[in-house]
């Protein structure tokens, strides 16, 4: 796919959601479409969990310190575009995007932020998804109970995501959906 010269401008494209949304999923398909690079929460946080324990508050700040530092570094290098999956905490992810903003901005990038969702059958049935039981990936609706609890969504009020639901789309249809979306801005 052909990118137009908009979409050549350095972007930074944030896909966050509940766990199971298809953030990873969506962000694999719009980088193999535009060839941005992806920074999914997962790669970070699982390494992570190698060496400090799964859930705490110190595994969550360094995933957010490791991905504001990653983010700056494939910044810095001149990639155009970077596609960054966040899990929602209300705290670690609101800092994250808050932060996220400010690099943004001091690097002359631009940034978005869409909020992927489904309807509660759908997101039931990806959550348990035999692919999701790796061990940081959300995999049962206990787990996921817990995160609905979560409102960090009110904490992205100075940067509002565009919301879209996917539960009637495929992955492809998704990332078209948002590279749509970027190229009309």
């Amino acid at each position: 796919m052909a990118l137009s010269n908009k979409m050549r401008r350095k972007r930074v494209i944030y896909l966050i959601g509940l766990p199971g949304v298809g953030k990873t999923t969506i962000g694999l398909a719009i980088s193999k479409l535009t060839g941005y690079a992806l920074l999914d929460n997962h790669l970070t946080y699982r390494e992570i969990c190698h060496f400090i324990p799964q859930g705490t508050p110190n595994a969550h700040l360094l995933n957010g310190k490791m991905h504001l530092a990653i983010l700056k570094m494939l910044l810095k290098s001149g990639v155009g575009g970077i596609i960054c999956t966040l899990s929602i905490r209300l705290h670690p992810t609101t800092q994250i995007a808050k932060k996220s903003v400010q690099l943004a901005k001091k690097m002359n990038a631009e940034i978005f932020f869409f909020r992927i969702e489904c309807d509660w059958q759908e997101h039931k049935n990806r959550i348990l998804m035999p692919s999701r039981k790796e061990k940081t990936k959300t995999n049962t609706i206990k787990k996921f109970k817990e995160k609905l609890k979560a409102k960090i969504f009110q904490g992205l009020k100075s940067y509002p995501p565009i919301v879209i639901n996917n539960t009637h789309l495929s992955p492809q249809k998704c990332a078209l959906k948002i590279i749509n979306f970027l190229g009309a801005k």
